[in-house]
């Protein structure tokens, strides 16, 4: 667990490097996109390590097609790791750094 944790962190603060040092380059807000670019890295990694959505349905319907035999697997499952928990704290850290600077 402490393992987890420590690498969640240390993601956390690369992502942070990273969109920090795209900020300089593309020219934008480093506070006002921070939350957005969090957001949207937290989404892309939920739904690229879960299983059983909608898009393995469609490829799963394709390939038990071709065999004849369709299978169904109504449960989605999530293998999350520690990049994950990094862009979700890095979610949570830029939101509450954008409410102090706005408000």
């Amino acid at each position: 667990m402490k393992k987890l944790i420590g690498w969640s962190i240390v993601s956390s603060i690369v992502i942070g490097l990273f969109v920090w040092v795209a900020s300089i380059v593309f020219s934008f807000s480093y506070g006002e996109w921070s939350f957005f670019i969090g957001l949207g890295l937290s989404v892309v990694l939920f739904f690229l390590n879960s299983s059983g959505g909608m898009f393995s349905k469609g490829t799963t319907f394709e390939a038990s097609e071709a065999m004849w035999k369709i299978q169904k697997d109504n449960e989605q499952k999530t293998n999350v790791g520690s990049v994950f928990y990094g862009s979700v704290l890095f979610t949570i850290f830029s939101f509450i750094m954008m409410m102090v600077m706005y408000f």
